[in-house]
């Protein structure tokens, strides 16, 4: 299979909705209100339904469940609107199919989820790294959806199947992508936000989370940090303990905020104590 086939099925899809240019546009202007981006937000119900919801599931530690956008908007701030409704978009282009990949839909929405939270949960007092963060933590994951298209499209779903089995880990899955596609799932989502807009901030770590040690410098940490949220918030069923040793090496290697790492790491995924 060729790169072009997916680049082709990218360059077909249609531009951003009104409303979600809208919602990104509000949330793009300095100058705009909390108000404003609610009022667009609600007039889409469903939309409304799904960050209610997100608000919800993200949010564990909530005394009382989130019912008001506001308060939605309002915890999970515009950068992360922004991201959560661009991966809304995406999975609901098409059929969004995973099979492939060994997922389901709720399965998949819940790790997309998860991703998301740990990365704005960890990073949260960072400031200059959280815009990018928040937003590509939506992300990361969207490219698989239409690489199961291609493999389901090509009726490839036995060979893909027999590949995927044999990666313990997401390097092993980066490079089998590439030799099968020359392409990866990271490097089309990275795709798709560029069609639409999106500049080298958000466009770049993307496409370099699993091999963030060739992102270009000014790059470099934002990739290494979703590295390890997609290490410990793993789609795919790795090992859980090579995949916490990787990221743990990653946080003490390139100093990302440790102390923070652990108590996260306590909070979302395993009430255990983990040292870095």
């Amino acid at each position: 299979m060729s790169a072009e086939i997916v680049l082709e099925k990218i360059e077909a899809l249609p531009a951003l909705s009104n409303k979600v240019q809208e919602i990104i546009d509000i949330c793009d202007n300095p100058n705009s209100s909390l108000a404003e981006l609610c009022n667009a937000i609600e007039a889409d119900p469903l939309l409304t339904t799904n960050i209610l919801k997100s608000a919800n599931c993200s949010h564990r530690q909530l005394e009382q469940p989130v019912t008001d956008i506001r308060k939605a908007v309002t915890l999970f701030g515009m950068d992360s609107i922004k991201g959560f409704i661009l991966s809304d978009f995406i999975t609901n282009l098409e059929k969004c199919d995973l099979s492939p990949y060994n997922l389901d839909t709720g399965h998949f929405m819940e790790i997309l989820r998860q991703q998301h939270t740990f990365t704005t949960e960890w990073y949260a007092e960072e400031k200059k790294t959280y815009s990018a963060l928040a937003m590509i933590s939506h992300l990361m994951e969207v490219g698989k959806i239409f690489l199961s298209q291609v493999i389901i499209e090509t009726s490839s779903q036995k060979l893909f199947a027999y590949h995927i089995a044999q990666t313990t880990n997401l390097h092993e899955l980066l490079k089998m992508e590439k030799e099968i596609f020359d392409i990866t799932h990271e490097e089309v989502a990275a795709k798709l936000m560029r069609k639409w807009g999106f500049d080298d901030n958000i466009c770049i770590p993307l496409a370099h989370i699993g091999t963030p040690e060739s992102a270009p410098e000014e790059y470099r940490k934002t990739a290494r940090i979703l590295n390890v949220v997609k290490s410990v918030v793993d789609a795919q069923h790795f090992d859980r303990r090579q995949n916490l040793s990787h990221a743990v090496q990653l946080v003490k290697r390139h100093h990302l905020k440790p102390e923070t790492f652990v108590k996260t790491y306590k909070m979302f995924i395993q009430p255990k104590t983990v040292t870095a």
